[in-house]
C-alpha cells in the first residue's frame, strides 16, 4: 500500500531556505528524498506520535511535522526545519 505525500508550500519553502544556506545542499536534498520515500511506504512507523494523526520525524539534517490520513492514504507534510544536533 502506497500513500500519496503532499508537501505544504511553507514546508517546501523551509527546505529551500535550508538548502540555500547549507554548506552541503546535496545533504538536504537527499534527506528530503528519503523522507518522501519513507512516508509513501510506512508513515506510521517513523518518528514520534504527537496529537492523534500527527507525527514528528527527524531524518539526518531535516525534520518534518506531518499528518497521516489512513482513510485517504495521504500524508501531508505541514512543516520542515533543521534537525538540531548537539
Amino acid at each position: 500500500m502506497t500513500f500519496s505525500v503532499v508537501w505544504r508550500l511553507v514546508a517546501l519553502q523551509a527546505v529551500t531556505r535550508l538548502e540555500q544556506a547549507a554548506a552541503d545542499p546535496a545533504r538536504i536534498r537527499a534527506a528530503q528524498d528519503r523522507i518522501d520515500w519513507v512516508l509513501r511506504r510506512f508513515p506510521q512507523d517513523v518518528g514520534e506520535d504527537r496529537d492523534p494523526g500527527f507525527r514528528l520525524w527527524y531524518e539526518d539534517v531535516l525534520g518534518v511535522y506531518y499528518r497521516v490520513d489512513e482513510d485517504a492514504m495521504r500524508v501531508e507534510v505541514l512543516f520542515a526545519g533543521p534537525a538540531r544536533r548537539h
